[in-house]
Parts: structure tokens; C-alpha cells; sequence
């Protein structure tokens, strides 16, 4: 790719190093560390890549855009809003390939692969030094899949003063950046459908995650989330604030505002059961494989090609 690609420009301008499965120490994840992740990205056929702001660290904020550029429907994918949860990022990049060989004449799928990239690098950072840690927010202690504007509800402030949700909606520069690309694609295009990727839980989850009601358009969320569930087989469906016994909110998240903002069929998948196991009592002792299962490539392969349909706007 040329310098005229300013995804593969950035690359050109980080340290190389070795890839995180050519570890020995490493070797059961088959994951690509933020380097490789990029550099995959960068390559993909038909795509257009553009900046869109920075993170809380000053690392670059993505698009990629595949598709018909003058389509007038959007599909957006959304994925490393919490960091651990790698096999998301993986899904995503899969879902990219299917869609960069084979565009939709129709549609344009605008991809945001790395919501995250502090919290990322802070995961790699610890796989290669062999520690095991807990990593889901931001630089700022923000989990920002709690700092979106729709049923915002700001959390208790911890001894530090911060606050897992924010100060105030879109407080976070990654959070602020997605929802302003999206508020300006959304002055020329409708964005119909969404997805948010994540771990774990083998789960397809609809709004509303911030209050207890179904949306309106509660059938139309469930047959497509139906549909996903039929090709990726062992899936749950459940609304957000209904997903375990009772009600548990999660005020200030992503599908709720696609869906609220944009109007979207939007919903979020939790990728997998990770490595959890009863065989494998030592996964609790780590966190990474506790979201990721170990096969990520190929599991995030076959993920990507049941989201497929769904993606190209296929109910």
C-alpha cells in the first residue's frame, strides 16, 4: 500500500515486532497484537480508511469503509470498545475480508475496529510481559460502553474522583469522535443496521440495555437476532437490561444509542464462552483467556460469516 493510505502511513511509523503467536510463551494465542491488527486492516482490498480523532493517549481513531461510497443505507461495526475482549477485534476483521472481497453494490459497511486502542495496547503490553490483567477501560478509567449519550446516568465517583461512566456523555474522546462520524454519515445515509462486538457469554443481546421496556421495534431486533442464531447455533437472545434474572441495566451503551440516535437494528453479540471450562480450573487465574478462546482466527472466521447476511442488511 502506498503512503497515501494514512492507516498503512501511521504503521510505517511504529516499532516493529514479533508477532504475539510466534511468542513461545505465547503460542496458544493466536491473536494479532496492534501492529499486525493494523497492518491487516491496511491491506484490505477496496477499502477507504480515514482518521477520526485520537484516543485519551493520542493514539489515532479509525474508519474503514467498504461498499458502495454513494449507498445511501449503513452498516456499522463496532468492536475493541473493551479491550480484553480480543476475539471482538478479531470478528470484526473477518467480517471486513468477507465484505472487501465481495462489496455491497448497495450499502456502505463502515467499521470502527479499535474503539480502544489505549486499553488495547495495555493488554498487549501485559501478554508480552506474562502478567495477567483485568483491563476494561480507557486511559481515564472510563468503560466506554457506558459513556454514550443515550440513557445516560452518570456512576458514583470512585476514592480518585473518576467515574466508570464519564463525567457526562461523550466526556471520552473515543466515544465523542464514533458519535460524531456517525451524526455526519447520518446527515446523507440511514443507518439501518449495527453491531456492537464483544466477549463472552455466547449471547446475542438487544436494546434496551438503560430501562426495562422493549423498543418498538423489539420483533424486527428479535427475527434478526433469530436468524444469527440459527447459523451460529448455541447462542442466547436476551434484551440487555433483562439478561440476567430480574433487571440489570447498563445505562450509557452502544446499541442503545444506534438504536435511539440512527434508528438501527442494532445488537450486540458476546463472542464465545472464551477458554472457561470446568477442565480448566487455571483460566480463572487469567483474564485474557477467560474472554478469548483460543482459537481466535478461526473462531472470529466462522463468527464473521454468520453476521454476514446481517451485515449486508439481510433479515
Amino acid at each position: 500500500m502506498s503512503a497515501s493510505n494514512p492507516l498503512q502511513h501511521f504503521i510505517d511509523t511504529l516499532p516493529g515486532q514479533t508477532h504475539l503467536c510466534d511468542l513461545p510463551e505465547l503460542a496458544d494465542i493466536d491473536y494479532r497484537g496492534y501492529r499486525e491488527l493494523l497492518q491487516r486492516w491496511a491491506v484490505l482490498p477496496n477499502a477507504r480508511t480515514s482518521r477520526i480523532g485520537s484516543s485519551r493517549d493520542g493514539e489515532p481513531l479509525w474508519m474503514v469503509e467498504i461498499g458502495n461510497p454513494d449507498a445511501t443505507r449503513v452498516t456499522v461495526v463496532l468492536a475493541g470498545i473493551h479491550p480484553i475482549e480480543w476475539i471482538g477485534t478479531e470478528t470484526a476483521l473477518q467480517i471486513a475480508k468477507e465484505q472487501a472481497l465481495d462489496p455491497c453494490p448497495d450499502r456502505r459497511v463502515c467499521f470502527f475496529p479499535l474503539a480502544n486502542p489505549d486499553g488495547f495496547l495495555k493488554v498487549e503490553k501485559s501478554l508480552r510481559a506474562g502478567k495477567r490483567k483485568w483491563v476494561r477501560t480507557n486511559s481515564a478509567g472510563v468503560d466506554l460502553n457506558r459513556n454514550w449519550p443515550t440513557h445516560f446516568k452518570a456512576t458514583k465517583a470512585d476514592l480518585q474522583g473518576r467515574r466508570s461512566s464519564g463525567k457526562a456523555p461523550l466526556s471520552e474522546p473515543e466515544i465523542a469522535a464514533i458519535v460524531g462520524k456517525l451524526d455526519e454519515i447520518a446527515t446523507g445515509a440511514s443507518i439501518d443496521f449495527a453491531l456492537s462486538l464483544h466477549s463472552i457469554g455466547k449471547m446475542i443481546l438487544l436494546p434496551w440495555g438503560g430501562i426495562s421496556r422493549r423498543p418498538d421495534s423489539y420483533r424486527r431486533h428479535y427475527s434478526a437476532a433469530r436468524a444469527i442464531r440459527k447459523r451460529l447455533g448455541g447462542y442466547t437472545i436476551r434484551q440487555v437490561s433483562k439478561w440476567v434474572p430480574g433487571i440489570s441495566y447498563a445505562h450509557r451503551m452502544d446499541i442503545d444509542h444506534l438504536h435511539a440516535a440512527y434508528g438501527a437494528t442494532s445488537l450486540l453479540i458476546e463472542c464465545t464462552l472464551g477458554q472457561l471450562s470446568l477442565r480448566k480450573p487455571s483460566v480463572l487465574l487469567s483474564p485474557f483467556k477467560i474472554f478469548n478462546p483460543s482459537n481466535g482466527r478461526q473462531e472470529g472466521a466462522r463468527i464473521a460469516r454468520a453476521l454476514d447476511p446481517f451485515v449486508r442488511g439481510l433479515l
